[in-house]
């Protein structure tokens, strides 16, 4: 089912010129008095790689549009197969979600330099982010940034250095969801209206 929050692709300058789309989600702000130690953002970089893996896969499950053709049975059932997956991914996440607290949903621009969120930190602050980028993948991707721009309720933080696979997994996120935005903004073209 798609997001019915409708995404669309912006720069900030305060995050550069990097690729980035808006949606609705859950976002926290931990504050820190330090950046965590190498072997903590060790366990982070891990983990983060986890749930991009996790959200891209469902997002190629669900984007791919898979019809079953009529001709062919083991397209039917694997289409059918993929399907109670697909209600046994989204049940579980919702199990999940209902016996764990959560963040607040709320509009943040994400781009694999930082993001742009409502909150009351200010300018210099650092604290640990977590973002759920995904209903039914309950684990969220944390990771420190530090708030660089102010702007009324906005602020404006970047990520602390990724390690190279991790900022690699974050911009195809954000590549591919922007993609998703754009292509969810062009008219559909061959459809005839009947009246």
């Amino acid at each position: 089912m798609p997001d019915p929050t409708p995404m669309t692709a912006v720069v900030s300058a305060p995050l550069g010129d990097a690729l980035s789309y808006d949606s609705a989600m859950p976002v926290s702000w931990t504050p820190l008095a330090a950046l965590p130690g190498a072997v903590r953002l060790e366990q982070f970089n891990e983990d983060n790689l986890r749930v991009l893996a996790a959200v891209a896969l469902l997002d190629e499950q669900r984007g791919s549009g898979t019809t079953a053709d009529e001709n062919s049975p083991i397209d039917a059932e694997i289409a059918r197969l993929n399907q109670k997956l697909n209600l046994v991914i989204d049940l579980l996440g919702f199990l999940v979600s209902q016996n764990a607290p959560t963040a607040e949903a709320r509009r943040v621009r994400l781009s694999w330099q930082g993001l742009v969120f409502s909150g009351e930190q200010a300018l210099g602050d650092v604290g640990l982010v977590s973002l759920r980028l995904n209903r039914s993948v309950p684990q969220p991707l944390v990771w420190p940034a530090r708030i660089v721009h102010v702007d009324g309720d906005e602020r404006h933080a970047c990520f602390e250095a990724f390690g190279d696979a991790l900022q690699t997994a974050l911009e195809r996120h954000v590549f591919l969801r922007h993609r998703r935005a754009i292509a969810g903004r062009l008219p559909v073209r061959g459809r005839t209206s009947t009246s």
